[in-house]
């Protein structure tokens, strides 16, 4: 005496419930990555845009005359005139960018200028250059 099987056809509840959970654990986990993925992103962008107004900055200052006495490069704190600045320096932006010239460091007729940009993404954050510009006609 044989049974006849019965033809399975579709899936229980439990299997579509069992399904559902790995799903939900999978789709948990990529959304978590995503969102990290996301901040990381926005940091590096914001760190690469501040990397690039300090070498802007350096930039400009080593394009200057020293015999002329610029302002820019005078002993003392200075700030950007465009405070707050884009990431392309001009005004409206959201970076500050400041600098500090110290004379005759590390040898007479050299200047230190370190150049600090800071910026609020979600805290805030700061980078920093230094550079060593020629402060008199000859440089040695």
């Amino acid at each position: 005496m044989k049974r006849k099987r019965r033809n399975q056809l579709g899936i229980s509840l439990v299997e579509v419930l069992g399904g559902l959970t790995i799903f939900s654990v999978v789709a948990s986990g990529l959304a978590t990555s995503t969102v990290a993925t996301m901040r990381s992103n926005k940091m590096s962008r914001n760190t690469g845009a501040a990397a690039a107004l300090i070498q802007d900055k350096i930039e400009q200052f080593r394009a200057l005359d020293p015999t002329t006495n610029p302002a820019e490069l005078t002993a003392g704190s200075h700030s950007d005139a465009n405070n707050p600045v884009t990431a392309l320096g001009a005004a409206g932006g959201s970076y500050t960018r400041s600098w500090t010239v110290t004379a005759n460091t590390p040898q007479q007729g050299l200047s230190e200028v370190v150049v600090t940009v800071s910026w609020s993404s979600p805290s805030t954050r700061t980078l920093t250059g230094v550079a060593y510009v020629c402060s008199t006609s000859t440089c040695s």
